[in-house]
């Protein structure tokens, strides 16, 4: 299936008429509850998100190229249809690059099972900060690109919402009217928002 430009825009366009991308305080892993998920980039199993989502989930499996993580597989393509329904990929797609997050996209189509979710998260590149002190980010798509071509790849987008840290969060929250008018100045303009990170929450279809 080949998806051009056009197609990402008229589905950025419909999902950025339903979703109206809050800033929230943060993102749960509860929809994973009694899943069997498949967290992709996940980096080591020993890390404290990883632990988290194995609380929550019925089984969680890694998956990294990276031989120090002891992720459970190397690739999406070693798994086989049916045996996970839901998906976590955290701060993984911005390493990669747009060919690459396609294919991600197939391979998690084809793996998951009809109503399964999908969490990705990954920083904001509107908020024109730490996201370009990384060199080795390499996907340059907006939030609501990226969500349109999860949708293109048999994907439904439910939630499209930025966060940040408690203490960036907290200190958002407490700016006064000047500086609320001067940020909605700078996003009218040229589209640069607060949050840290975008988090898109999605089913398969």
């Amino acid at each position: 299936m080949v998806i051009s430009y056009s197609d990402i825009i008229n589905r950025r366009i419909q999902i950025c008429s339903r979703l109206s991308f809050p800033y929230v305080q943060g993102r749960s892993w509860e929809i994973l509850r009694e899943r069997r998920v498949i967290s992709v980039g996940c980096g080591s199993v020993e890390s404290e998100q990883f632990l988290e989502i194995s609380q929550v989930a019925a089984g969680v499996v890694g998956v990294d190229t990276d031989p120090r993580s002891g992720a459970h597989f190397t690739s999406l393509a070693e798994i086989p249809a049916g045996e996970f329904d839901a998906a976590v990929a955290e701060h993984l797609l911005e390493h990669l690059t747009h060919e690459q997050v396609l294919d991600t996209f197939r391979e998690l189509a084809r793996i998951l099972p009809k109503d399964s979710p999908v969490i990705i998260t990954l920083p904001n590149i509107m908020n024109f900060g730490g996201w370009f002190n990384n060199f080795d980010h390499k996907n340059f798509s907006p939030p609501a690109d990226t969500a349109a071509m999860l949708e293109l790849h048999g994907f439904h987008v439910i939630d499209l919402f930025g966060w940040s840290k408690p203490d960036r969060f907290r200190r958002h929250q407490e700016m006064d009217d000047g500086e609320r008018r001067l940020c909605a100045i700078i996003e009218q303009n040229w589209g640069l928002t607060l949050p840290q990170y975008v988090t898109i929450g999605a089913a398969r279809v």
